[in-house]
């Protein structure tokens, strides 16, 4: 534990264990006279004895916990359930111990000679617990992240090679770092590789588009890179570095933290290179208008073998006087865009929706489309009346219908729980170019072409695997149905309202 002393914590096991000062004392080979300083901090273990102390506290907790007290001291340090091992919780405490020893001891004796070998412990912790080690990557690097108003994060990891809860803990820290963009400037770059590429396509894909479409604003650049496979390397600017090393069975075997300047600058300056002379970014940001003026969207459209899986509903399919209308109200008096539209909405009329082409909805877009009348068109949001959505759908139907090149199934539910409160991708797909969305926020409403030869395969991979999959609904009559079911519910709340 961070920030607390050794007193705090070691009165704090006491009470979680539901053990007395006086059992402890007799463990430890103490008069009950000593925890009590310890606990009221006047007094600290020798540094000589310290080790000791900690390893047979740590063991005494561990080995003093009923089942209930077990939970109790689970759900304060916030470990895993799945975490039964009495040997990995002594561990686990027993680094808590020293660290907060340490973090004690430095306050109380602040010129600490910065040669000694106990700067060597305080600025650098490894750590031999791999089902605890997620512990360290995700609150300890946030503790240090959270301290300073200028932040510049470089990470270099495999994320195909590393097994899901490792790959979560590295995407989950960008969530973490838009929690500190309100007082801190941030500047992030994730080098990775592609190898193993074939693994959880779906999990890994969707992870990686996550990564690259959450928090528009934030500068966040992720970088195709031939980077060790078997390890974690972050290094914040200036603060601190930290290193994972994993077996090829995708566990981990060590980690290790330094605060040392020496250590962190010299891998800031490493990776730094690697961006600069190695690192490929995988993606192109383009706005909506330049989509539009660019012809980007035209030559899309215009290409072969077009695939698109719609997170939301989009301006796709719908009637040619709609769009024109929507294309008005969203562009206003912009003649140039207004003139391209008319044009790519001829071609759509035309061309498109008369094509082989598939198509992948997730139905819960859909269904929230239907009843909220909110769409991005040209991921631009707007909010269609009951009437607008009512034609959109009709229109949408009638494809279904009498298309035979049209193929269009519905998404009936999540692929991956650990990404069920993310918004849905979004993904436009043919022979040559492969665009993402952005999601939409404030005044940000960017496409991401897709650049990076490795990741148009794998996306074209992904696609494949989603449209053969169990949970994708693909009989046109019962898409047909659960559409007009929606648009059924929708309208007897918008008659009632």
């Amino acid at each position: 534990m961070k920030n607390i002393t050794f007193g705090q914590l070691l009165d704090k096991l006491l009470y979680l264990s539901n053990q007395k000062k006086s059992t402890l004392a007799k463990i430890l080979g103490y008069d009950v006279s000593y925890i009590s300083k310890w606990i009221n901090g006047k007094n600290l273990p020798t540094q000589k004895s310290i080790s000791d102390v900690c390893k047979r506290t740590s063991e005494f907790i561990v080995n003093s916990l009923t089942p209930i007290t077990m939970q109790d001291l689970k759900g304060y340090f916030e470990i895993d359930d799945d975490v039964d091992t009495n040997s990995i919780l002594s561990k686990y405490l027993e680094e808590n111990l020293k660290e907060s020893y340490i973090f004690t001891a430095q306050k109380n004796i602040p010129n600490i000679h910065s040669r000694t070998h106990w700067e060597d412990n305080y600025n650098s912790m490894m750590h031999i617990n791999p089902r605890l080690r997620k512990q360290y990557l995700s609150k300890d690097m946030y503790s240090f992240l959270n301290k300073s108003n200028k932040l510049d994060l470089i990470i270099s990891a495999n994320l195909y090679r590393l097994n899901n809860s490792d790959r979560m803990a590295i995407s989950d820290m960008k969530d973490q770092l838009a929690e500190l963009e309100d007082n801190v400037k941030v500047r992030a770059r994730l080098l990775m590789g592609f190898e193993g590429e074939h693994e959880d396509v779906i999990f890994n894909t969707i992870l990686i588009i996550n990564m690259i479409t959450k928090y528009p604003d934030m500068d966040f650049k992720v970088y195709n890179c031939e980077v060790d496979s078997n390890s974690i390397m972050a290094v914040v600017k200036d603060s601190i570095f930290h290193m994972a090393i994993f077996n090829k069975d995708k566990q981990c075997l060590l980690t290790n933290m330094s605060k040392e300047k020496r250590i962190i600058d010299e891998m800031y300056y490493s990776l730094d290179e690697m961006v600069k002379n190695q690192g490929k970014p995988i993606i192109d940001r383009k706005t909506s208008i330049e989509m539009i003026r660019d012809k980007k969207f035209t030559q899309y459209i215009m290409n072969q073998d077009l695939r698109l899986l719609l997170g939301s509903i989009s301006e796709l399919f719908m009637p040619y006087d709609l769009f024109n209308e929507v294309a008005s109200l969203v562009f206003g008096d912009d003649d140039e865009v207004l003139d391209e539209l008319k044009k790519i909405n001829m071609f759509l009329q035309n061309v498109t929706y008369t094509s082989k082409l598939k198509v992948l909805i997730y139905e819960s877009g859909l269904e929230s489309y239907i009843s909220s009348g909110k769409l991005n068109f040209f991921n631009i949001p707007v909010e269609l009346t009951f009437e607008q959505r009512e034609k959109h759908i009709n229109h949408i139907e009638k494809i279904i219908t009498e298309s035979e090149n049209v193929e269009i199934k519905l998404i009936d539910g999540n692929f991956v729980e650990g990404f069920k409160e993310d918004e849905n991708p979004s993904l436009y797909l043919s022979k040559t170019l492969k665009i993402m969305k952005i999601n939409p926020q404030s005044r940000i409403n960017d496409y991401a072409i897709i650049r990076d030869s490795e990741f148009k395969n794998i996306c074209d991979i992904f696609f494949d695997s989603i449209w053969e999959n169990e949970i994708v609904v693909d009989d046109k009559y019962d898409v047909l149905e659960r559409m007009k079911k929606y648009l059924a519910y929708s309208k007897i709340i918008n008659e009632s309202l």
